[in-house]
């Protein structure tokens, strides 16, 4: 896999042989920024469920301000520094649990990528998805992917669709916070 745009194009991003991890189709990725590429320069972004961090270091990429990736498995952590090593240090990786750094995050984001595992119950992700309004900025954009024939999220009304597209089986949905 490879950084597709920006200041890193086509720097190879490695990925963890797991079958808990799947890394995000070129093409997916790429229809991704291509609709919220005004929306990223000098944006705070954070890259929750991480993996390999392909999300947030594309978004770095494309001149994000500032990339927080936050993955609690130590062989993904591996995996993320090692695609991190050489790139400018605007970035933090933290190995807390997604539902502990989201509870106790002091910072807002521009940009957030949810990316969980798609056996990821129903439940957890809504609830996680609610708790992010809190630390989303007004105007900011949630990314969100899930296995297409996954249920959908419940989004409040806070949350206003700004695109909604399947590719293969993963389900692509772009949020704007009101």
């Amino acid at each position: 896999m490879r950084i597709l745009a920006g200041k890193y194009k086509s720097k190879k991003i490695e990925t963890i042989n797991s079958p808990f991890t799947r890394p995000m189709m070129s093409k997916v990725r790429e229809a991704i920024f291509n609709s919220l590429q005004n929306n990223i320069q000098d944006c705070y972004v954070l890259d929750l469920y991480a993996g390999s961090g392909s999300l947030g270091i594309e978004a770095m990429s494309r001149g994000a301000g500032f990339v927080t990736f936050v993955e609690n498995s130590k062989d993904c952590e591996k995996v993320i520094n090692k695609n991190l090593k050489d790139l400018d240090n605007n970035y933090k990786v933290s190995t807390l649990s997604v539902q502990t750094f989201i509870e106790s995050s002091v910072n807002k984001y521009n940009l957030i990528f949810y990316d969980p595992p798609f056996k990821l119950q129903s439940e957890i992700v809504d609830e996680e998805v609610s708790v992010l309004s809190n630390i989303l900025e007004k105007d900011g954009y949630l990314v969100t992917h899930r296995h297409s024939s996954e249920h959908n999220i419940k989004f409040n009304e806070i949350y206003h669709i700004h695109k909604e597209k399947k590719y293969g089986q993963s389900k692509i949905v772009i949020v704007r916070k009101l």
